[in-house]
């Protein structure tokens, strides 16, 4: 949804950084999904639920490093 300026509603833009929004929101489920596992393991930590986090967060590190490398690509093409 887009952000309110003035009394009109912005589109979202089709890029950022020059990443596509569905990448943009495939990374945003990413870090809800990590986020949901931390809170789990505040409540009751196990060593299923530090498995499982880890995983989201390298899959979070790569998923970013993807995410650099296309926006640092995109610069040296400008």
């Amino acid at each position: 949804m887009g952000k309110k300026k003035g009394t009109h509603l912005t589109a979202p833009r089709q890029e950022v950084l020059g990443i596509p929004e569905p990448i943009w929101r495939e990374l945003w489920e990413e870090v809800e999904r990590a986020r949901a596992l931390y809170q789990k393991m505040q409540v009751a930590p196990s060593r299923e639920l530090e498995r499982e986090l880890f995983g989201a967060l390298t899959h979070l590190v790569g998923h970013v490093s993807a995410m650099w490398e296309e926006a640092e690509f995109l610069e040296e093409d400008a």
